[in-house]
């Protein structure tokens, strides 16, 4: 286990932002750049010379915001480096804030494997909660890391070690020989961890599994009923891979009133998406999703994606949902016309027809059949959704994936008034490629987007971050510091 950090990189992207029409880059226009952020609004992080991936970031109220993800760096134990579970905390204008872990950053190495982040929360105490991979050995866990203010591990936290705790543990999902993957986590009102994420079945199929780790991070063997401490659902249909990729939470990162859980995810290559809600303790909630043949719901809701007359309908692939006013999910993937598909959910899993048209709307950037991909959705304290991926831009030269962000007014119409007038803003980070993968808001309104940046001349990726103008919706501060309601 390690507690270390090189120094690290940082650089501005000398290129521009690709706003499609005549927008002032420096006009505060929602969906613009904000120049006091990195380098005309950019941010490069390079950590250890190596491949580092920005998973998730959080606001903080003071303006400072942390970043989590998979910073390659020396293993702890041997020789070589591989990916190390990482947390940095960085200053209102971008550059690593010197006072939190090492220089800026805390890494997390486990006996040489492969560690990351994918998902982080702070608590009401201020200190850092983080969930994803920690692999001992060959393969890797359901992990939860937490952290004091100051990014030191919190030894009342986790495994217990010497007269104290580790501040981290992990739970063997799927058995000695499977990989077990993170999605994201939620914190429900008791302090208590919940993580989604896949793992295999007895038959080697992804299946989706979600566990429940207590507020001092023990496997809390009173989830899903079993003693486990975990619980893995059904396959949709036999021999199809299910692939979970996010826990639903509403504008401030909570849970529904209730801790019920609503995840979304997709199966074997976009073939069909779904929406489950577990109630808090982990069984499938009848009086969500489709009609039960005994009587109740199933707990589930699936989507596919077809068209009539060139008109599509449904979606293929989940990336993300929200939960929004009046107990409806926001949701956002892609389908056949391979864009940002925005749809909502009553709080039944019904389609909420009053949203966009007939349920959907769709905002695209690339052309024809070419894909702009979601990988992340937020809402706004005012009900304004806003998406983050990529889009294959052309603007500047050669076909290339850039940073790709939307937003949508509250009724699922497109935001005109957002970026290029069309409701988009596409950012190119590095002159090779980029994505953009987790997107929040900050307590000012703006938009933190974070993701990745291909290094040029090199096959490495850095942490890429960019800030846009967004909208000063909040009447009080985001309370991430509070206690939960």
């Amino acid at each position: 286990m390690k507690h270390m950090m090189s120094r690290a990189l940082i650089t501005g992207s000398l290129a521009t932002l690709l706003i499609l029409g005549s927008v002032d880059a420096n006009a505060q226009t929602p969906g613009t750049l904000d120049q006091a952020f990195g380098v005309g609004g950019r941010l490069t992080v390079d950590f250890n010379d190596g491949r580092d991936v920005n998973y998730a970031v959080m606001p903080l109220k003071d303006g400072r915001f942390l970043a989590a993800g998979d910073v390659h760096g020396r293993n702890a134990q041997g020789p070589g480096s591989t990916g190390n579970l990482s947390v940095s905390r960085f200053l209102a204008d971008g550059r690593l804030d010197p006072t939190f872990a090492t220089d800026g950053t805390f890494e997390l190495d486990l006996d040489g494997g492969f560690d990351e982040a994918h998902a982080i929360m702070t608590l009401p105490d201020r200190s850092i909660v983080a969930a994803g991979r920690l692999s001992q050995g060959a393969y890797a866990d359901f992990g939860v890391v937490k952290l004091t203010p100051d990014g030191a591990l919190d030894t009342t936290f986790g495994r217990a070690d010497a007269g104290g705790r580790v501040g981290w543990n992990r739970m063997e999902i799927g058995g000695a020989a499977v990989h077990d993957d993170p999605a994201g986590m939620a914190i429900q009102r008791n302090g208590k961890i919940i993580v989604v994420g896949k793992t295999l079945d007895a038959e080697r199929y992804p299946r989706v599994a979600v566990a429940r780790f207590t507020a001092d991070g023990q496997p809390d063997l009173s989830f899903g009923g079993n003693g486990t401490g975990f619980v893995i659902l059904p396959g949709l249909e036999a021999q199809r891979s299910d692939y979970p990729t996010a826990i639903a939470l509403d504008w401030r990162n909570k849970l529904a009133a209730d801790d019920s859980i609503t995840l979304v995810g997709y199966t074997t290559t976009y073939s069909e998406a779904f929406v489950i809600r577990l109630t808090a303790d982990g069984a499938l909630d009848t009086t969500f999703g489709a009609n039960a043949p005994g009587g109740g719901r199933t707990g589930r809701v699936t989507f596919k994606s077809s068209a009539s007359g060139g008109v599509y309908q449904g979606v293929s692939m989940l990336a993300s949902a929200r939960l929004v006013a009046g107990n409806k999910i926001a949701l956002l993937g892609t389908g056949g016309d391979r864009g940002m598909t925005y749809m909502r959910l009553n709080n039944d899993g019904s389609l909420d027809t009053t949203f966009g048209t007939n349920g959907r709307t769709l905002v695209k950037y690339s052309g024809g059949a070419t894909e702009d991909l979601p990988f992340s959705l937020t809402v706004q304290a005012n009900g304004r959704l806003v998406g983050a991926g990529f889009a294959l831009s052309t603007a500047t030269g050669a076909p290339r994936d850039d940073f790709f962000v939307s937003r949508l007014n509250a009724d699922g119409s497109p935001d005109m008034s957002f970026g290029d007038g069309q409701a988009r803003a596409v950012v190119q980070v590095s002159v090779e490629r980029d994505q953009a993968q987790t997107v929040q808001v900050e307590p000012s309104g703006k938009l933190l987007v974070g993701g990745f940046a291909l290094r040029p001349g090199t096959s490495q990726t850095d942490y890429a971050l960019i800030r846009l103008h967004g909208d000063p919706d909040r009447i009080v501060f985001h309370d991430f510091e509070l206690p939960h309601d």
